[in-house]
């Protein structure tokens, strides 16, 4: 029998005890191979652990089920939302679920979810990754005041703190202001990508185009931005950008 891989994202033990246990007593298709406390620990796990179907509670502290999803890109596992609220299935589907299930869990839905994963990896049995569309493993979904924008997160150069708000300047001269802090923005953007400079500045280094030392160290984007870098994370962003650099044969 094929056994699938799966890791449990709940920040709730006993929660996590209840799935792992009915996964191991009654569905012999899944192999649980991690848990997860948090959304950022989650994002660890999955990325250390290569899951093929994640167990995902919605309700977390800090960053929730859709939050830690919304920084993962080139998905390639199954996504089986846990809640114990029933207002989330809209936002469940529209977020590629294989499946929601309210808690306390029933064996009998579980199973069918179960059964629902083994169907999609038959399905696409022999797929590559290379068949499915590009676009859809970069959109950020931005939320602000007049509703949402879905964002290609290579088109954003950089994005600047405003309180509990964050200024997203997109290339092009766009401007969004999302209703997201900045942090929260920092932990679903690729962290090989986007580069924390300063408290309030968060820059996508794909777009740098000149490193300065006036006034302690700041960067000129490809825009003509010029963006301060803190005097603590100069050494640091030194270090990051050398990675990124192509060095002369």
């Amino acid at each position: 029998m094929q056994k699938y891989r799966a890791v449990i994202i709940d920040d709730e033990e006993d929660s996590r005890s209840n799935t792992k246990n009915m996964l191991q007593n009654y569905c012999p298709e899944i192999e649980v191979v991690g848990e997860a406390a948090s959304g950022p620990e989650g994002k660890l796990k999955i990325q250390e652990l290569k899951p093929q179907v994640v167990f995902l509670d919605i309700n977390m502290p800090g960053m929730n089920g859709f939050q830690m999803l919304e920084g993962i890109y080139n998905r390639d596992f199954c996504v089986i939302f846990l809640t114990a609220y029933s207002e989330h299935g809209i936002t469940a589907v529209k977020a590629g679920a294989t499946d929601y299930l309210l808690k306390p869990l029933m064996l009998s839905e579980l199973q069918g979810a179960i059964h629902k994963v083994v169907q999609h990896y038959d399905t696409n049995k022999g797929a590559t990754a290379a068949a499915k569309p590009e676009q859809d493993k970069n959109l950020v979904l931005i939320n602000h005041s007049k509703g949402f924008t879905l964002v290609d997160f290579k088109d954003i150069v950089w994005l600047e703190a405003s309180d509990n708000y964050t200024n997203l300047f997109l290339n092009g001269q766009k401007k969004i202001v999302a209703s997201k802090t900045l942090k929260e923005f920092e932990m679903i953007l690729p962290n090989n990508d986007f580069f924390r400079i300063h408290r309030s500045a968060l820059i996508n280094v794909n777009y740098v185009k000149e490193y300065s030392n006036n006034e302690g160290g700041e960067v000129i984007l490809s825009d003509g931005t010029h963006v301060q870098v803190s005097k603590a994370r100069v050494q640091e962003f030194a270090e990051f950008i050398k990675t990124k650099s192509v060095s002369p044969k």
